[in-house]
């Protein structure tokens, strides 16, 4: 699989499309984007997209986060930001936010409101997933189906689903 190739097909579902019909980023002065060094999570496979591209305000950096796939652990390889960066070379994470993926008790694939977002995000903290522009919603599911066929992608989403759950606990 070249996951570069797909990331980067669907980078471009995100490219005119916004949780809301304005910038968002006007409501919170782009707090998700502020403070020093600070990073998203990188979906499996996606990091090769950071091999490709020349960003000078990023760098892919190893996470405490781990999950398991094939009897081995793997970490999940955090993008770390300076603060600004080119809009069309985000990750998914920071596209998708603050909406995230997520495997319900039954293992389908959800779109839920982030709950780690809740902190930092307006949005997250008063509205729901239904509020946010309809479009917004499904190219965020659109996204992640494909990717939900790789079954390391799978066994990410389970750890990664668990990891969420403990933030739920709190908002």
């Amino acid at each position: 699989m070249n996951s570069a190739y797909i990331y980067l097909q669907i980078y471009r579902l995100f490219d005119n499309t916004t949780p809301l019909k304005f910038d968002c980023g006007k409501l919170c002065q782009s707090a998700c984007c502020q403070g020093d060094e600070s990073g998203m999570y990188l979906f499996p496979g996606e990091k090769n997209v950071y091999r490709l591209l020349n960003c000078d305000w990023a760098k892919v950096e190893k996470s405490d986060f781990t999950y398991s796939y094939n009897g081995k652990t793997k970490n999940v390889p955090l993008l770390v930001c300076k603060g600004s960066c080119d809009r069309y070379e985000r990750p998914l994470a920071c596209r998708i936010f603050p909406l995230t993926p997520y495997l319900d008790k039954d293992g389908k694939l959800q779109v839920i409101m982030d709950p780690r977002a809740k902190s930092v995000c307006p949005i997250a903290k008063e509205l729901d997933e239904d509020e946010l522009s309809e479009n917004f919603a499904k190219r965020v599911k659109k996204a992640f189906l494909p990717l939900m066929k790789n079954a390391e992608f799978r066994a990410f989403m389970k750890t990664y689903s668990e990891y969420l759950d403990e933030f739920k606990k709190f908002f």
